[in-house]
C-alpha cells in the first residue's frame, strides 16, 4: 500500500481504488508499510534527486497511511467528477459561428440536402455520383465552379483533379484552407457527358439547390470561378474578361469572379490575371473584417 501511496504523490494523481466496497476492506487491513530488514538490502542504490525524493515519500509525514486511507474515493466518482467538469467548460453544441443558424444547424440542413439528392434533369440517370459539396458548413466563403468532371464524378467530391490541385494551391495562395475556410460546389451537381459546358435547362434545374446552400451556409463572400458560374449567378452573358475586377452584389453577399483553374491549365496567360484577381479578393476579405477571423496558421 505505501508503494501504491507512493506511485500516486509521484505523479499527482488522487487517491481512488476500482471498487468503493474495498475502501472498508483497506482502513481495517494491518499496515504493511513497515520496514523490513531485507527489503533495503535488495534495492538498488538511488542518486541525485531520485534518493531524495526517495527518501522524502518515505517519512511519516510525505506517507500517513491511515489518512490516505481515509480518503480513498472509488474511481467511479473521479469519473463522474471529470465528466460534470468537461461538460460545464465545453462549448455548448449549439455554438453560433457568425450571425444567423448555428454551425450544428447548418451542417443539418446541409445534410438534409444531401440525402434528398436531386432528379431535376436528365444528368442525375448517367451519373456515378452526386457531387454536393464539401467544406465547412460555417466558411465565411463558398466558392462556386461550373460542373463535376470525370474524377468528381467518380469519387463524389469536388475538385479532385488537376484542377482542384491548382484550385487549393489559389486558396492557399491567399491563407484559406479549402476545408477550414470555405466550402466549395459546383452549379451542377452531375456530370455532363464528355464534359461539356452545361445546357440552360440544366442550370435552371440545378440552381435553386446552389442557391439554397449558400442560404444555409451563409457567407460573407462569394469566389466564382469562371463564365458559367458567373452566368448563372448573375444571369448575365459577360465574359470573365468583362466581369474579373469587379465586386458584384449577390443578395447582400459581396462576390467576385476569377477565371476557372482548368482554364489556366490551358492558358498560362491567365495566370497573372488570376494572381491579381485572388489578391483582390484577399482584400475584400479584409475589408469585410472576416480575413483575420479566418483559422490561425
Amino acid at each position: 500500500m505505501g508503494i501504491y501511496f507512493r506511485q500516486q504523490t509521484e505523479m499527482a494523481m488522487p487517491d481512488v481504488v476500482i471498487d468503493g466496497t474495498l475502501i472498508p476492506l483497506l482502513l481495517k487491513r494491518p499496515s504493511t508499510d513497515a520496514p523490513r530488514s531485507d527489503r533495503s538490502s535488495r534495492r538498488l542504490p538511488l542518486k541525485g534527486n531520485a534518493a531524495a525524493s526517495a527518501s522524502a515519500s518515505n517519512t511519516p509525514s510525505s506517507i500517513d497511511g491511515k489518512n490516505r486511507l481515509s480518503s480513498l474515493r472509488p474511481i467511479g466518482q473521479l469519473a463522474a467528477s471529470a465528466v460534470k467538469m468537461r461538460e460545464s467548460t465545453a462549448e455548448p453544441a449549439g455554438t453560433t459561428e457568425g450571425d444567423g443558424a448555428s454551425l450544428t444547424e447548418k451542417r443539418a440542413a446541409l445534410k438534409e440536402l444531401l440525402i434528398k439528392g436531386c432528379n431535376r434533369c436528365p444528368l442525375a440517370q448517367h451519373r456515378r455520383k452526386f457531387v454536393f459539396g464539401a467544406g465547412n458548413a460555417g466558411a465565411p466563403v463558398v466558392v462556386i465552379g461550373e460542373a463535376p468532371g470525370r474524377e468528381e464524378d467518380e469519387q463524389g467530391l469536388p475538385f479532385v483533379g488537376a484542377a482542384g490541385q491548382l484550385l487549393t494551391s489559389m486558396l492557399a495562395a491567399i491563407n484559406l484552407n479549402r476545408s477550414d475556410d470555405v466550402f466549395i460546389t459546383n452549379v451542377l451537381k452531375c456530370r455532363p457527358p464528355g464534359n461539356r459546358n452545361p445546357e440552360t435547362a440544366e442550370i435552371t434545374a440545378c440552381l435553386p439547390l446552389l442557391k439554397r446552400q449558400i442560404e444555409i451556409i451563409g457567407p460573407r463572400a462569394l469566389l466564382l470561378l469562371g463564365r458559367i458560374a458567373a452566368n448563372a449567378m448573375f444571369d448575365t452573358g459577360d465574359s470573365v474578361g468583362k466581369l474579373r475586377g469587379k465586386t458584384l452584389d449577390y443578395h447582400g453577399i459581396p462576390a467576385m469572379v476569377i477565371y476557372h483553374p482548368a482554364a489556366l491549365l490551358r492558358n498560362a496567360a491567365y495566370k497573372r490575371p488570376a494572381w491579381e484577381d485572388l489578391q483582390q479578393f484577399q482584400k475584400l476579405l479584409s475589408t469585410l473584417g472576416v480575413y483575420g477571423s479566418l483559422r490561425k496558421k
